[in-house]
């Protein structure tokens, strides 16, 4: 049986009295080795396991102290793109991850078999607006043409009438001037036989009727003044056109027709009014219809923005219904975080608190800001969110964080996943 070295013998010597016990030949002694290098040795070890034991007591304490989960991911809130009308969709342009810039129109709708039944019965009430305008304008001109012929009969009557009053006058004037004519006479009859009858030449018969044949003549230019009066008014009335002659009314026939006229062109004007705005009306209505027919025969749907083509629920020749949801846009520059953590840990990372992101794939630490808690309604499958995280087995709440801009020039974070790290203290076992 070989000797066993000592404790204190070293694994040179040990190595070298196995060897010559078991072979029996006999080596040359080793040189003995340092003291001093076996003390630093065991002072390196020494250390080396105070260093992992300080690294794992660090390590139960930073889990202590913090709650981190890798149950995350970066999400937003999806624009549902839903079709405005029934249709055929075409030139559908862009694939799910493709940015569509604004004005971009990515798809278009076509419905060949609108319903024109609205077009059609606002173009006929249009076109019997437009005949009922063009009938009365008809009658209003016709109306016209017959008042200017009457004023043109009523000119003619007045200037007849002026030259019969002018012949009239000159007749009452001549009738009036021998009346004066006879009167002087009959007075010159009057006074000789006055002096006749005074002398006894001439019997009293004969000087009263000379003094009667001188009243009657008086009379009669008296008679023939007022006449001429009477004409010279009924003159001045009719160049005002007022007739006082035996057999009128106060107005000419034609005057009368013209009054009628201009009442039967008035009641017809105000007419035409109604009658224009009920054309304005149809129209206008006309102009809608058609422009609805359009919005539901054909239909361009372009993004309001700058966005994302996040879903795709449709391809191009598919038959889709009105509101039907044709593809899904998200916004990546309003991209936030969602975090999956047990209901136990709510009321130890409250709003405002402080969380710590690394995506997978990336070095680099980017810090958030808890804004609260994410509603369950929206967490659900089919909501409007473009990217829900995993949950493990329990009772679970998601946590919204707030992030940092991401750079414009890099690809679209959304849905991207990495670990979340919550500061603070009392916060239960790490998860």
């Amino acid at each position: 049986m070989p000797d066993i070295s000592p404790p204190g013998t070293s694994r040179a010597e040990a190595f070298e009295a196995m060897s010559r016990a078991t072979t029996g030949l006999s080596l040359p002694p080793a040189a003995p080795l340092p003291a001093r290098r076996g003390f630093l040795a065991r002072r390196g070890r020494l250390l080396l396991a105070l260093v992992l034991v300080g690294a794992a007591v660090a390590g139960m304490l930073h889990q202590q102290l913090t709650l981190s989960t890798a149950h995350a991911v970066i999400s937003a809130h999806t624009l549902p793109v839903r079709s405005p009308i029934g249709g055929e969709v075409t030139d559908l342009v862009g694939e799910p991850g493709a940015e569509l810039p604004h004005g971009l129109a990515f798809a278009r709708i076509e419905n060949m078999q609108a319903d024109r039944g609205r077009v059609l019965d606002a173009q006929q009430d249009g076109e019997r607006a437009r005949m009922e305008v063009d009938a009365l304008i008809g009658q209003i001109r016709a109306l016209e043409a017959m008042a200017g012929e009457l004023r043109a009969r009523a000119a003619l009557h007045r200037d007849v009438l002026a030259e019969e009053n002018q012949a009239w006058l000159a007749e009452a004037e001549a009738l009036r001037s021998a009346a004066l004519a006879r009167a002087e006479r009959a007075a010159r009859d009057a006074a000789r036989a006055g002096e006749l009858a005074r002398g006894g030449h001439a019997s009293l018969a004969a000087r009263e009727r000379a003094e009667a044949e001188l009243e009657i003549a008086r009379r009669e230019a008296e008679a023939q003044g007022m006449r001429m009066l009477a004409l010279q008014r009924q003159a001045a009335a009719a160049r005002l056109g007022a007739f006082t002659q035996p057999g009128q009314t106060g107005a000419a026939y034609a005057d009368q027709r013209l009054d009628e006229l201009t009442l039967r062109r008035d009641e017809l004007m105000r007419q035409l009014s109604l009658q224009q705005a009920a054309l304005d009306r149809a129209e206008r209505r006309l102009a809608e219809e058609r422009q609805l027919h359009e919005a539901r025969r054909s239909a361009v749907i372009s993004p309001p923005r700058s966005l994302i083509l996040w879903r795709l629920h449709t391809q191009a020749g598919q038959r889709v219904l009105p509101e039907e949801i044709l593809a899904e846009l998200v916004d990546c520059r309003s991209a936030f975080l969602l975090a999956s953590v047990p209901q136990s840990a709510l009321p130890h990372v409250p709003p405002g608190s402080t969380a710590r992101l690394r995506l997978a794939g990336e070095a680099v630490e980017r810090r958030g800001m808890v804004v609260g808690r994410q509603g369950e309604a929206e967490a659900r499958e089919g909501g409007n969110l473009a990217a829900l995280p995993t949950r493990t087995p329990g009772q679970t709440a998601l946590l919204r964080i707030a992030l940092p801009p991401f750079e414009p020039e890099k690809a679209c974070p959304v849905g991207r996943t990495g670990r979340v790290i919550f500061d603070g203290r009392g916060l239960p076992r790490p998860w």
